[in-house]
């Protein structure tokens, strides 16, 4: 299948779960803290929001404006219904956007975070390009699937090599981090609680699912690797899974 049906697909898959990829308030909160030097208000852009679980927690941790930012209308729409309800309003704005072409001026935020999204452009092409958008000074904090361990099960790499090829060590990313400009603040790899808050609503929305989109052979080929996924990833937890970088703008 091409790509924009892949999305679609993955779009009608996830939306209105709380997560579209893994993380929970603990780990957001853990990496927020590691920005140190964030003004009292920081302007943050959160890129590939999704349905804005991180978000909120950012809202409800800092006293800055948050602008989040997806391709995805249905995402959207989710997240403004929560903005609203959770009274949000004066603190959180959505766009529509696409991470690849960001619509802001350049030096516009004290902190850029991205949480299972940068893999769509890829991890050193984000990494280059959203610098811009950061002021001289400031942070970025992105979660990243990368490798643990360099003794790579072969069921496992077998999978990968497919569906994520650019994946790579974590020393490798933050080899590619201080080459590109930044300082490393800090990292560390996300609790298998964060890929349960991802996992447990989506392994009950597959049936709903499959269901829905019955003779659809992409459809039912999306819910086989999302499967395929998430048995691999339980099973080999402590060989690879995502990290978190946080990185300061180094000038």
């Amino acid at each position: 299948m091409d790509e924009e049906r892949l999305i679609a697909l993955l779009i009608a898959l996830h939306d209105g779960l709380p997560r579209q990829g893994p993380g929970d308030s603990a780990s957001t909160r853990r990496a927020l803290a590691l920005c140190a030097a964030l003004p009292d208000a920081p302007e943050i852009l959160d890129i590939g929001c999704g349905t804005g679980a991180q978000t909120l927690t950012l809202a409800a941790a800092t006293t800055g404006r948050i602008t989040a930012l997806d391709r995805s209308l249905d995402f959207l729409r989710s997240l403004r219904r929560t903005v609203i309800e959770g009274g949000w309003t004066s603190r959180v704005r959505l766009c529509q956007g696409d991470m690849r072409a960001l619509p802001f001026r350049e030096a516009s935020f004290d902190l850029i975070w991205s949480e299972g999204a940068v893999y769509i452009m890829g991890f050193d092409a984000g990494l280059t390009q959203w610098r811009s958008w950061v002021k001289p000074g400031g942070y970025l904090a992105v979660s990243e699937l990368s490798w643990f361990r360099s003794d790579r099960p072969a069921k496992l790499r077998a999978f990968l090599d497919v569906e994520y090829p650019a994946l790579r060590s974590v020393a490798a990313n933050l080899a590619a981090a201080s080459e590109g400009g930044w300082q490393v603040v800090g990292h560390f790899p996300l609790p298998w609680s964060a890929w349960q808050a991802y996992y447990d609503p989506l392994r009950e929305r597959l049936p709903v699912f499959r269901t829905a989109h019955a003779g659809d052979a992409d459809a039912q080929t999306v819910a086989d690797l999302t499967e395929s996924e998430m048995a691999l990833m339980a099973r080999y937890a402590e060989d690879c899974g995502y990290a978190f970088y946080v990185l300061r703008r180094r000038d």
